[in-house]
């Protein structure tokens, strides 16, 4: 049975791992990294996914004998919407990363020159101070000499890893969605938004699908890692699509929650889909497939299982998880009629409000310790509901990971509440790896799909009790309707406080 080796140059480290062809991951290593944080800065040192990509190598060749593989190639994922100026032999200086916000006011200038609508017309998405225009045009202002001297910019940090093995400069369409830099509905640079703002779109690497095979493996780069010169090397995409494909959801109607301290829902959409101002300022957004005949769209929340940590500290004092799962348990349904928002640092969507705040509705004398963190569940789970709402997704099971999803309390509320079933993926930590191999195992012929049947494994099935969803449908209603009541109290508390 044929291999591949799946690299995912994460946000604290790089994962190898060797997969088989029916989807079982063989043996894996891990090695991490340190993270410069300094304000709206966030950065990393590019040489460092490199010594984590030889270190997680070589603890993967201890586990297993690579020589004995009959190895495909190495496919890579990892993370998105990354500035990595790469000079004649390296690259040059720290990499700035997806969560880096210093470029405010270019952004702001940006918006100004351009407009909002236009730019969304261009990429499909809202461009912030997140956005690589805005990095970019910061890079010129700041850093000119380090920018003049790039010879190309990299958008991913597997994409470097890509470079270094192969030597083959790529950037696949789901990381350059991302970016703000693509032309979204026609599919490639998008040079003339560049020419407007000045910036040299030959900068740029050559866009890839996916699944395309970039090059081999160096003699240089097989000596390093120990690994076999001329292994293909594929583009690989960025960790969403992975994720997307690892747990399941890769075809289109098929739908993926992720519930940790953040939270998302994830759909696969055929080529039908049109960004507007509504999905923008519903904080939709929308990518690339790596099928370029889809798209995924993404609906994120600021904070989810957050909310239970807060309630732990702050109400629970400090209890354990399976005494607040309990806790919660012993709470009936719709806890006895308090209703929770869960908007402790503001909402990306269904609606943007940084102003927005979490508070409890409906608190009476008769309202018990048990009814407060089962309200931060349900209210929780009503917002999952808001963003299944808002992405139109049909979708009959949602897939689910993060680690909200160990809770068989919350998962039941969460079935109950969506009216869907719910399938807990299990080994949730192998998804993108897994999805790294399912995409390029679709240009192997392995699979005819990227949701190929068996291939994932379900920790816990969840089915919604019909008495209990029509029960929390009431009470979604209401729920529903309290952020436009209180949009604007939340914006006036925010005045009321010093630095408001």
């Amino acid at each position: 049975m044929q291999t591949l080796i799946a690299l995912d140059i994460g946000t604290t480290g790089t994962k190898a791992a060797l997969v088989a062809q029916d989807g079982r991951l063989l043996a894996s290593g891990y090695a991490g990294y340190e993270t410069y944080a300094d304000g709206a800065r966030i950065e990393q040192e590019p040489s460092a996914w490199w010594q984590a990509t030889r270190d997680s190598l070589a603890q993967l060749r201890q586990m297993v004998d690579l020589s004995a593989q009959d190895l495909a190639g190495i496919t890579l994922t990892g993370q998105m919407q990354d500035l990595i100026l790469i000079g004649a032999d390296d690259s040059i200086g720290r990499a700035i990363l997806y969560s880096d916000t210093r470029a405010q006011r270019e952004a702001k200038t940006i918006a100004a020159h351009i407009g909002n609508d236009e730019l969304l017309r261009i990429t499909g998405n809202t461009q912030d101070a997140a956005s690589l225009l805005a990095k970019w045009r910061w890079l010129r202002g700041h850093e000119a000499d380090r920018l003049a001297a790039a010879r190309t910019i990299l958008l991913g940090a597997h994409s470097y890893i890509a470079w270094k093995l192969c030597g083959v400069a790529s950037c696949d369409y789901t990381t350059a969605s991302t970016t703000g830099l693509l032309d979204l509905r026609n599919n490639m640079w998008a040079t003339d938004l560049l020419e407007r703002l000045g910036l040299d779109a030959h900068k740029l690497p050559p866009l890839f699908a996916a699944h395309e095979c970039i090059g081999t493996l160096t003699a240089a780069a097989a000596q390093t890692l120990a690994l076999p010169a001329g292994l293909p090397v594929f583009a690989g995409a960025g960790d969403l699509a992975a994720k997307t494909a690892g747990v399941g959801a890769g075809e289109p109607n098929r739908s993926y929650c992720y519930l940790g301290t953040t939270g998302w829902i994830a759909s696969t959409l055929l080529d039908t889909v049109q960004s507007s101002a509504s999905s923008a300022e519903a904080g939709i957004f929308t990518l690339r497939h790596p099928d370029q005949q889809r798209f995924i769209q993404v609906a994120p929340m600021l904070t989810a299982g957050g909310n239970l940590d807060w309630v732990r500290d702050e109400v629970a004092h400090g209890s354990g998880y399976a005494e607040l799962n309990a806790t919660a348990a012993a709470a009936p349904v719709g806890s006895n009629g308090v209703i929770y928002l869960p908007y402790l640092t503001g909402e990306r969507s269904p609606f943007r409000d940084p102003h927005a705040r979490a508070c409890y509705i409906g608190i009476s004398h008769q309202t018990t310790h048990a009814d407060l963190i089962r309200a931060v569940m349900e209210g929780v789970c009503f917002a999952y509901r808001s963003l299944f709402e808002v992405l139109g997704t049909t979708a009959e099971t949602l897939y689910v990971v993060g680690g909200g999803a160990k809770s068989a309390v919350w998962m039941q509320i969460l079935a109950d509440v969506l009216a869907r079933d719910l399938e807990v993926v299990a080994e949730p930590e192998n998804a993108a790896t897994r999805g790294a191999a399912i995409i390029a195992g679709h240009k192997l012929g392995w699979y005819d799909t990227y949701a190929p049947p068996g291939l994932f494994p379900v920790a816990q099935s969840y089915r919604p009790r019909s008495a209990t969803s029509e029960a929390y449908e009431a009470q979604y209603r209401v729920f529903a309707s309290l952020y436009p009541q209180l949009k604007s109290t939340f914006a006036n508390l925010l005045k009321t406080q010093p630095n408001g």
